[in-house]
């Protein structure tokens, strides 16, 4: 039984569907004459602009381009920011492992803090002429770590994403035949009508699984492997119901080019012509830009024009902003939701689950559980696309797995599936919470570790003494609000104290004890750290205010499991991430679980069915600064250690990486991260499943436990089950692209204002949008950006707030990050459609895109409410 207070919402914005190709491309109006005034490049920024404000979102990839291209540079900024990326990047515990990989790791080695240095040496050498060269070899750095924790949205690349008009799926016709590339529609009509339809031969004369192949290695983010890069430039109804953007088809970095053309395998139909596209990403009005100079000031500087406050904000923007009709509340209404996915998947999963989590929402702030009772094959589905719930959703989400357990023992279900495909991770209290439910009394070892350096070593030390200085709270003269601070900061990542040593079994006594340091691999890292599980206020400050009482009280050791291990079978694409990879980890290694993978380059051999981070922790930028200066006001002597202003020069929307690594009790050297761990089986999607949930998961079954010759050619035998001997991990899959080709340089002096080239920094205002109280009736609420909305915030006591009226950033187009840890997205009900065609400005025909779905918008709200807006310290 789950009780405890926190009430915090989850958001992942929706982007729209996407049409179907044209036999033949029907040529569209453009929207705005082209002259020649319009179609300069000191120019084509402000016209972009000028579309946003009118509702477009969607534009040429070539105009997006040329815009990107005028953006100045400024070396001094860069090399700012490039100072305080690689003391942040300090931080990333894999730097070692990802320069020196053991065998099995399946991307190519990387050096970062060389990649860094090189970037500094290009950057001081002349070499960059515009902004965009100089920040796609930075992002070429960051996808190279291959790390979904390691991640960077800052400057003019958080402006635009890149885009197919069409989506793709890879699909075997029977299951043994080698997969080929087609439409997604194209799929979704074969299956609905029977209609016969043709594979993608060719894209841009060059054949469709090379260009796919280099595309994903240069745009895919964060995976492990080259299989699960596939899987994540392809469309799937995982991704739809998340309500987000496969890369081929919305979520590209860099330039793709400018036509894009397909070339069926049935030689009677005619190509698919067509142009790559760009989304415009930026959530928030930004006043009126006009030329690349404005655009390096309001994305690269975070400044606001100075004309900001002297302009209307559009309908666009603030057709709903300031409306105080509806209270954004923070506890939920239990009848929002759907009853099934069915609808949000272009109807590939079931419409009539035997189990919904209540508030059913994967792309929203609601339930992602849902159950399926299958008895003519005696097996239970239990699919839960992410564990980013918090707050009363983590109640709901254990109602849901209750009810699906009880459920299938009702019905003698003998066989369980977990379809965790598509998990991006999310809360880490869920994979503790759903081992235990499952597994009774499995005491898992989650054992992490981190870099010891000395940055690291002093803000840790500071912040460990610190906390333990602090009243605990039930000392008469204790202050509350140190009190508050003493009870919060109990899982705080700098407080080892509150941890266990995984040598001895009992607390770590101080930093000192903890950071070792241990010297593997050419690196010091710390010993290592384990959950204290049995501590309740462990519990509350690290899962929200949840109590996770099996691992409390014990009560459920001996307890008899659901299902016996060798009936169950976890179901991934490969993409589990994080908080997913950690429940396979102990579901696998300690409860004897198998795991089945779907999909990967259509190619036979092995996958890994964890192909996305093993990291044990994300850690933001933004969060770092704040302890770091925290630690400072406590601690004289660390002060004089630590930085005293990391000044990025560069403003970040969001900035991460991962802090501990996850090991395994029987080799605490090597992070999980480097070990080769393929799946049990693997298996390709095929025409009839990989738009059917119920085809798929049928099929994953009869593959785990009744028919093994359906797993791919060469994908089995790579695990140890039954004291067998594994083979040894395939060769390194992953190649090696080069970095984005230079873009051009325009000899154009983009603010007259200053003839030495560097934007004119009119407006002194930053762009950053921090939650304060605002006044509906002021004429300008919020001056720096962001809407004034109405919120009934949860405080830190689990108790209700008053009614305020906050300033609040917002947020859009499944780019599913606030600015703030602090901060969660939530969607905006009454978010109207945004115009879905493609705005042109130097083309003269529009590409078919986006006709049949929406964009969705959404504003950042607090997850605990502060004392600055009105809940008690």
């Amino acid at each position: 039984m789950l009780f405890g207070y926190s009430v915090v919402l989850l958001c992942v914005w929706l982007g729209g569907a996407l049409a179907r190709p044209s036999r033949s491309a029907k040529p569209m109006s453009r929207r705005q004459d082209g002259s020649e005034e319009s179609t300069r490049p000191e120019n084509i920024c402000g016209e972009i602009i000028d579309a946003v404000n009118e509702g477009y979102r969607i534009f040429y990839a070539s105009d997006a381009y040329l815009c990107l291209t005028s953006v100045p540079y400024n070396d001094a900024v860069a090399l700012r920011f490039i100072e305080y990326y690689n003391t942040t990047m300090q931080f990333q515990s894999t730097l070692a492992y990802l320069k020196n990989p053991p065998q099995g790791y399946q991307q190519p080695a990387f050096d970062l803090v060389q990649g860094l240095s090189n970037l500094k040496q290009n950057v001081t050498s002349g070499v960059y002429k515009n902004q965009y060269d100089f920040e796609a070899d930075l992002q070429y750095l960051v996808y190279s770590v291959h790390d979904a924790h390691v991640d960077l949205s800052s400057g003019i690349l958080s402006a635009f994403s890149f885009a197919s008009p069409f989506s793709l799926v890879t699909a075997s016709t029977d299951g043994k035949e080698t997969p080929k590339v087609y439409f997604e529609s194209d799929v979704i009509d074969h299956r609905d009508n029977g209609t016969e339809i043709s594979a993608i031969s060719h894209i841009n004369g060059e054949p469709s699984v090379e260009f796919l192949t280099r595309f994903a290695a240069l745009n895919s983010v964060g995976m492990l492997e080259p299989h699960a890069d596939w899987n994540q430039i392809m469309g799937s109804p995982i991704q739809d119901i998340q309500g987000a953007l496969n890369i081929f088809s919305g979520s590209a970095t860099f330039y793709p080019g400018d036509s894009l053309n397909f070339t069926y395998e049935n030689p009677d139909l005619d190509d698919v012509e067509t142009s790559w596209l760009a989304i415009y990403n930026n959530p928030e009005f930004s006043g009126p830009l006009t030329t690349g100079g404005d655009f390096y000031n309001y994305f690269v500087l975070g400044l606001l024009p100075a004309s900001y406050d002297e302009v209307p904000v559009p309908p666009a923007f603030a057709g709903h902003a300031q409306d105080d009709s509806e209270v954004i509340e923070s506890t939920p209404d239990e009848e929002e939701g759907s009853p099934s996915f069915f609808e949000d998947s272009q109807h590939a999963f079931p419409s009539n689950p035997d189990v919904v989590q209540a508030r059913l929402d994967a792309a929203g702030d609601g339930g992602v559980v849902t159950g399926y009772f299958y008895e003519d094959i005696s097996t239970a589905v239990l699919s839960i696309p992410h564990f980013d719930q918090y707050g009363a959703d983590i109640g709901n989400f254990s109602d849901a797995l209750n009810e699906f357990v009880s459920g299938a023992q009702n019905k003698s279900l003998s066989r369980l599936v977990i379809d965790l495909s598509g998990n991006y991770g999310g809360s880490s209290g869920l994979a503790f919470l759903l081992l235990r439910t499952l597994f009774p009394g499995i005491e898992p070892f989650a054992g992490s570790r981190r870099r010891s350096h000395e940055l690291g070593n002093v803000l840790g030390s500071a912040s460990t003494r610190a906390w333990q200085d602090l009243p605990t709270g039930t000392d008469e003269e204790s202050a509350d609000e140190e009190s508050d601070d003493k009870l919060s900061l109990v899982a705080d990542e700098w407080v080892i104290v509150t941890r266990l040593n995984a040598e001895t079994g009992r607390n770590y006594s101080s930093w000192e004890e903890y950071q070792g340091p241990l010297t593997y691999n050419g690196d010091d890292f710390t010993r290592v750290e384990r959950y204290d599980l049995a501590n309740p206020t462990f519990h509350e400050a690290a899962f929200d205010g949840w109590l996770m009482n099996r691992y409390i009280d014990n009560a459920d050791v001996g307890e008899p499991a659901p299902w016996s291990p060798g009936n169950v079978v976890i179901l991934t694409d490969g993409s589990c991430s994080s908080a997913c990879a950690l429940f396979v980890e102990m579901a696998t290694t300690e409860a004897k679980a198998r795991t089945i993978v779907v999909g990967g380059a259509p190619k036979p051999g092995p996958m890994q069915a964890v192909g996305g981070t093993r990291g044990a922790r994300l850690y933001s930028s933004d969060l770092l600064d704040e302890k770091l200066e925290w630690a400072s006001e406590k601690n004289e002597t660390a002060a004089s250690r630590l930085p005293a202003v990391r000044e990025s020069g560069m403003f970040i929307n969001f900035a991460a990486f991962n802090l501990r690594d996850q090991l395994r009790e029987d080799d605490t050297k090597t992070p999980l991260q480097f070990r080769y761990v393929a799946a049990d089986c693997r298996l390709y999607y095929t025409l009839d499943n990989v738009y059917n949930m119920t085809a798929l998961w049928r099929d994953a079954a009869r593959a785990a436990f009744d028919d093994e010759s359906l797993c791919v050619e060469g994908s089995t035998g790579y695990t140890s089950r039954n004291g067998t001997t594994p083979k040894s991990p395939p060769r390194a899959a992953g190649i090696r692209v080069p970095a984005p080709e230079a873009g051009t340089t325009y000899t154009v002096d983009p603010d007259p204002y200053n003839q030495d080239g560097l934007p004119n920094a009119q407006g002194k205002t930053s762009k950053q949008v921090v939650p304060t109280l605002c006044d509906l009736n002021d004429g300008n609420p919020c001056p720096g950006g962001g809407v004034c909305k109405p919120v009934r915030l949860t405080c830190s006591d689990g108790n209700l707030g008053k009614k305020v009226t906050v300033c609040v950033p917002q947020c859009q187009l499944g780019e599913a990050k606030c600015p703030n840890a602090n901060q969660y997205c939530k969607r905006n009900k009454d978010s109207g459609e945004t115009k879905t065609d493609t705005f042109t400005i130097t083309q003269s025909i529009a590409a078919s895109t986006f006709k049949s779905g929406k964009i969705t918008s959404g504003v950042c709200l607090l997850k605990v409410g502060t004392a600055k807006l009105g809940c008690p310290r």
